[in-house]
């Protein structure tokens, strides 16, 4: 019992974390990145800054909401069945699936709100 409470502490600290960027992102005045390493566009690129600041805090929170959830099923179905292998595999493609869809909001936002798209 103490690991399966040590597990959701950590799982839950690490999905705090895309919650408090989320947070951040969404209050930030100046147009932020979603990817590490990615230089946001600049004020004079965006149709709406606050939009695009909006959306991609709203992003990060429902991905760190998300990923506790996942993470916390993964755990109880641990716990109650035996297929480990086909446990994992729905794990990482429920987590991969999680990544795919905030990659597929970044894009869909850089189309709307990005003026010229040959910045990226």
């Amino acid at each position: 019992m103490a690991g399966i409470v040590i597990y959701l502490v950590i799982s839950l600290l690490v999905s705090l974390v895309f919650i408090v960027l989320g947070v951040n992102q969404f209050r930030s005045e100046v147009p932020v990145a979603l990817n590490t390493g990615e230089v946001p566009p600049r004020e004079d690129e965006l149709t709406d800054v606050s939009e695009w600041n909006h959306k991609h805090g709203r992003n990060l929170i429902i991905y760190g909401c998300a990923l506790f959830v996942t993470m916390s099923v993964f755990i109880y179905f641990l716990e109650k069945f035996d297929n480990t292998v086909f446990q994992m595999v729905v794990f990482f493609i429920a987590i991969f699936g999680e990544i795919a869809w905030l990659e597929i909001q970044h894009s869909l936002l850089k189309k709307k709100l990005i003026k010229n798209m040959s910045y990226f």
